[in-house]
């Protein structure tokens, strides 16, 4: 028996439906906190007298009530039959009341079509890659997909910085996608697949968080870090890796992005300056021994002011580390700001009649710092 006292059998009777292909049946008032998959057949079974909409699982936090969840997970014009007189209406028009006053049968989305589950895009990834998919996928490796990681990890940045949140949702879906065909592709050489992916995701996480997931007591953030670089050594040491805390960090990093990495796990290790005057002091160092070599540009080689240039970045790159800053994040916005700059200066000429290739230096930098300034004033 159901728990408000419906036959599963009867139900199943009524939908037309072979609990042998699969099936799934969540009160309505759990619709929410239940991760039912709308590629299965689904019966929503009228709310218990009195029961309230129970919370929504993490991921499901923008979906409004019972009937939200249905119309973000189903298409508009995808239907719902009510059980008892075989009513069948539109789930765009249902309301959470309707839902909970009686039993509904919602068939089952085509995989092809499962757009807000999980389970969709492996679908429509795996499609992609049959007999008589797509020429291009059906071409790719993980070899030829790795720029276009680089790419989409870039725009999302782009979008987390200068885009609305529907681009940034758009860029995380063109992020996951390459996720996404990687597993398709192990699943294909029967490597690994998406379920090896969230496993060794969520046990490596739980695994790293014994503050949160276990029964360890921290007492700050730097803490956390510390614990995290002493449990990654550890794993690396369980699987046979080198033990050195710095041979896993990704060689495609970009350099600015590496340098952080590799002195906040330093810092972690112990290997840090007691206070910012001596990171200051190791900037300042730097600074003169680039311009010491560079006044001797004669004397010394390419190398060698390369060598001082490397060191001062690194000492800037530690600096920033001590702000709490990100170095990336400032050197993007700072060229970011040179351009619009550019633009504005590009601007002004025009509205001057001046033509900015014939100006002297002088005169390019008289109408840069009026826009300097007004943005300043601005």
């Amino acid at each position: 028996m159901t728990a408000a006292g419906r036959s599963v059998d009867t139900l199943l009777a009524a939908a037309g439906l072979d609990p042998a292909t699969g099936v799934e049946l969540v009160e309505a008032s759990r619709l929410a906190a239940v991760a039912f998959d709308p590629s299965l057949p689904l019966i929503v079974l009228r709310a218990t007298p009195g029961a309230e909409l129970m919370p929504p699982l993490p991921g499901r936090h923008s979906h409004p009530g019972s009937a939200g969840v249905l119309q973000r997970l189903y298409p508009s014009g995808h239907p719902a039959r009510r059980l008892v007189d075989g009513e069948e209406r539109a789930i765009a028009d249902l309301t959470d009341a309707e839902l909970a006053a009686a039993d509904w049968y919602v068939p089952a989305l085509d995989p092809l079509d499962n757009f807000a589950s999980p389970h969709g895009m492996a679908a429509i990834s795996a499609r992609l890659r049959a007999p008589d998919g797509c020429p291009w996928d059906r071409r790719q490796t993980h070899a030829t997909l790795r720029p276009f990681v680089l790419e989409e990890a870039y725009e999302t940045v782009d979008a987390i910085e200068r885009g609305t949140a529907g681009d940034l949702a758009e860029e995380l879906g063109d992020l996951f996608l390459q996720i996404i065909l990687h597993a398709q592709l192990a699943a294909e050489e029967g490597t690994f697949d998406l379920a090896d992916v969230y496993r060794t995701l969520g046990a490596k996480i739980v695994r790293r968080h014994p503050h949160v997931f276990g029964d360890l007591e921290v007492s700050s953030a730097e803490q956390v870090l510390r614990n995290w670089e002493v449990i990654k050594a550890a794993e690396r040491t369980d699987a046979g890796r080198p033990p050195s805390p710095f041979a896993d960090i990704a060689r495609a990093l970009p350099a600015l992005a590496a340098s952080r990495e590799i002195q906040e796990r330093a810092s972690s290790l112990g290997w840090d300056a007691d206070a910012m005057e001596g990171v200051w002091a190791k900037v300042r160092e730097e600074l003169g021994e680039l311009a010491e070599a560079d006044e001797q540009a004669a004397a010394s080689t390419r190398e060698a002011r390369l060598h001082e240039l490397g060191d001062l970045l690194f000492a800037i790159v530690n600096l920033s580390r001590w702000m709490k800053l990100d170095p990336e994040e400032a050197l993007r916005a700072a060229n970011r700001r040179w351009m619009e700059r550019h633009a504005a200066v590009e601007a002004l000429a025009v509205e001057r009649g001046l033509v900015l290739g014939e100006l002297d230096l002088a005169g390019k930098d008289a109408l840069w710092d009026e826009i300097k300034g007004q943005r300043v004033r601005g």
